[in-house]
């Protein structure tokens, strides 16, 4: 494919906080647009004002306070009504009252929703497409088209599809996009149709796919090997249903598998950051398995991988990670062979080239382990602390004696109910006892922990507890089965984060554990070191 460069246009503010749960307010916005020209994205699609209270405030706040180094505004809404003039349809101004310099129309182009859903007839949705694209060129703003369900549509009747866009394109609008509204086509079929339709138009193609098939980024990426030179999408794939085309996925397959230019001011080497930082704005946690950003993306378990790798990382990678700003992750799990324990701890810090003892020891270890029920997967700071074990160097900072831990229950009054826990153990070379209640037996243990140990190690103070998952490793066995916990632990001065693993009979066994190397783990890092004997 030739070298040319790709709009990317972004419409995560828009069609993306359509999402099941997601509720983007003005502010949210106002943080999440400065992501975006960050990326580099060419068009960023602000919302719909006019029909959206908040997208109207959104604009109008944007408009004073945003100042982008690359991107633009689009503002989104709809031809004028059937039988109103352009210039008197309330939308139609509220678009020009926005003051974005681009403005996408969305515009019927399936004859069966111009008869059934805007109930008139074909000529006239034409003419709701000419006379508002000319309207909006007039007064000097770029119009993009945005065909909705063109695919579905051109199926039924294609001849109707096309003078739609040829409505649209002889009006002035700069750019038609092709929408896969419904989500259902498939790469051959969207390659095909491009391609039969880039000849008949005189404007600019572009792609809106939704993943309903599972097919948004194949059916993008179609598109533009048929012609196509505007691509729309969301970052981390949000939307309505099964959300839009992931727009870094498009990005990154365009520069690195077809060496085209899509994001600009080299936004791509960004965009792991970039994905996450909006996902904590969005409040929905990334997919750890979503292509080229995600947590596990380069990720590598099996130790015939691992050795692979030591030779030459890209005999197991399809591209190298740091090209989109993420990092290649050793696992290790009962697959885990040398190679995987050498590599993850040079990723850790540990330098174990050669010692082939302590690797054999560790590698058995970490085998027997997960047969009892422990993951490593997700517990670097577990594994580390295995792996100090095993070298001789692994401070403890204080000594259990024991715990305990009263749950009462008043049948029938909830206010009653409640769980209190009692830690003895040494530390700073003295005896320290602690009782404390909580809701329910773990936030007690976690909480007498805490205040057996602070008047020793104060640093635990700024180590929170920040989500905590149980898992039962063997469900076959009902009561009787293992319990594995997962707790991560945030230092909130530094901001960083560590996950440890517990496994036990019970939740609280299993939670004890994990509680315990949160702690040990967070003051090694910190940089403390066993006090008074301890």
């Amino acid at each position: 494919m030739a070298s040319r460069d790709i709009e990317v246009y972004d419409t995560t503010l828009r069609d993306g906080a359509q999402q099941e749960g997601m509720n983007l307010s003005v502010g949210d916005k106002m943080a999440i647009a400065p992501l975006l020209d960050e990326l580099g994205v060419d068009v960023i699609e602000g919302g719909w004002p006019g029909a959206i209270p908040k997208d109207t405030e959104f604009f109008a706040l944007a408009h004073k306070e945003l100042k982008f180094s690359h991107a633009t505004f689009a503002a989104f809404g709809a031809t004028r009504k059937p039988g109103t003039p352009t210039a008197q349809d309330a939308q139609v101004r509220a678009l020009l009252d926005s003051e974005a310099s681009v403005i996408t129309l969305v515009a019927k182009s399936d004859i069966r929703h111009v008869e059934l859903a805007l109930k008139t007839t074909g000529d006239e949705n034409l003419a709701m497409i000419a006379e508002t694209v000319a309207f909006l060129v007039a007064h000097d703003r770029r119009v993009i088209l945005d065909a909705e369900h063109f695919f579905d549509g051109y199926r039924f009747d294609p001849l109707y599809g096309v003078r739609a866009l040829k409505a649209a394109a002889d009006a002035g609008a700069s750019t038609l996009v092709l929408c896969d509204t419904n989500g259902g086509m498939l790469p051959d079929d969207v390659a095909r149709i491009v391609a039969e339709v880039a000849p008949q138009v005189s404007a600019a193609l572009g792609i809106h796919a939704h993943n309903d098939s599972g097919c948004a980024v194949a059916n993008t990426m179609a598109a533009v090997a048929s012609g196509a030179v505007h691509v729309q999408g969301c970052v981390n794939g949000y939307g309505e249903r099964t959300g839009n085309a992931d727009l870094i996925a498009v990005a990154a397959n365009l520069e690195i598998k077809k060496g085209l230019v899509a994001l600009k001011n080299n936004g791509l080497a960004e965009a792991t950051r970039i994905a996450h930082a909006i996902a904590e704005i969005t409040n929905i946690a990334p997919f750890a398995r979503q292509p080229y950003v995600g947590h596990s993306s380069f990720a590598h378990k099996a130790g015939l991988h691992a050795s692979a790798i030591r030779v030459d990382p890209d005999l197991y990678q399809h591209t190298r990670p740091e090209l989109v700003g993420n990092d290649m992750r050793m696992v290790v799990s009962e697959m885990a062979g040398r190679a995987s324990v050498e590599l993850k701890g040079k990723e850790l810090g540990f330098d174990l080239a050669h010692q082939n003892e302590l690797l054999g020891r560790v590698t058995e270890r970490i085998k027997n382990a997960e047969a009892q029920g422990y993951t490593y997967d997700a517990a670097d700071a577990s594994f580390e602390l295995l792996l100090r074990d095993e070298m001789g160097d692994a401070p403890h900072f204080w000594e259990t004696d024991s715990w305990s831990v009263l749950v009462q229950t008043v049948p029938g009054s909830p206010t009653e109910a409640g769980a209190e826990a009692t830690v003895k153990l040494r530390a700073g070379g003295k005896a320290a006892t602690a009782s404390a209640e909580g809701n329910g037996p773990v936030n007690a243990l976690d909480h007498a922990l805490r205040f057996a140990v602070v008047g020793t190690y104060p640093e635990i103070e700024r180590f929170d507890l920040t989500d905590f998952k149980v898992r039962i490793v063997d469900a076959s066995h009902g009561t009787d089965a293992v319990t594995r916990v997962l707790i991560t632990t945030t230092d909130t001065r530094t901001a960083t984060e560590w996950r440890t693993v517990g496994v036990g009979p019970n939740v609280i066994e299993a939670s004890w554990e994990a509680l315990t190397d949160a702690l040990r783990y967070g003051l090694i890092h910190a940089g403390v070191k066993p006090r008074d004997g301890a």
